[in-house]
């Protein structure tokens, strides 16, 4: 579900609120973007529904009608799931890009996990990676983006409870790498992925050093 926001009215105004400043700004939206924001009152509501096999192609191309609605008309778009806008031209939407589709809950930290809000537009599970600290999060930040790159392009078909080998490679594709494709397989992390189904959650654990596994020379 997204909201176009637009100076003038589009059509028939959808009066659903929108979500505050200070939860669009909880979740990584800009500065610059709740400022556009203050000037576009109108809203349009894009609601797509699909079956769990087609989700991410729904989401995708709702995705891309957003963002195209907006720059037709001086717009804004809210990912109303998260919440937050949308900074990306229609153009550069990609499924391949994990970290388009989902944001780390920045209070998660504080006891030691990253937990992602957004994949649950997927029909998957949050995911939380366990055992994170100030010290290796960047590290740990760019593995959940790998995995959940594969997660996204896996799902439904592939069962993710169990052990998953991530690569460099599925990490650059997450990251939004320009050469992810010709970045290399051969360095790989392996993860342990349990499904808790009183929170609904994906735990993740990394098996290895992510900086010596992944990174070291």
């Amino acid at each position: 579900m997204y909201a176009v926001m637009t100076p003038a009215s589009i059509g028939a105004d959808d009066l659903i609120p929108p979500p505050s400043p200070e939860l669009l700004r909880r979740y990584g939206t800009s500065e610059v973007s709740l400022r556009r924001l203050r000037s576009r009152h109108h809203q349009t509501l894009l609601l797509r529904t699909a079956d769990l096999a087609d989700a991410a192609v729904a989401q995708r191309d709702a995705r891309i009608e957003a963002l195209q609605l907006a720059e037709q008309h001086d717009g804004v778009v809210i990912d109303l799931g998260i919440p937050r806008v949308v900074d990306q031209r229609a153009d550069e939407v990609s499924l391949a890009q994990a970290t388009q589709w989902y944001v780390v809950d920045p209070t998660a930290l504080e006891s030691g996990r990253l937990l992602t809000v957004g994949l649950a537009a997927f029909g998957l599970p949050e995911v939380a990676v366990q055992g994170v600290d100030s010290t290796n999060h960047p590290m740990i930040g760019a593995v959940l983006a790998g995995l959940v790159h594969r997660l996204v392009a896996e799902w439904p078909a592939n069962d993710p409870v169990g052990t998953a080998t991530i690569t460099l490679r599925d990490i650059a594709y997450g990251l939004g790498d320009p050469g992810a494709a010709e970045t290399p397989r051969d360095r790989t992390i392996d993860v342990s992925i349990d499904y808790e189904p009183a929170d609904d959650q994906l735990v993740v654990r990394l098996l290895a050093d992510p900086a010596t596994a992944l990174f070291a020379p």
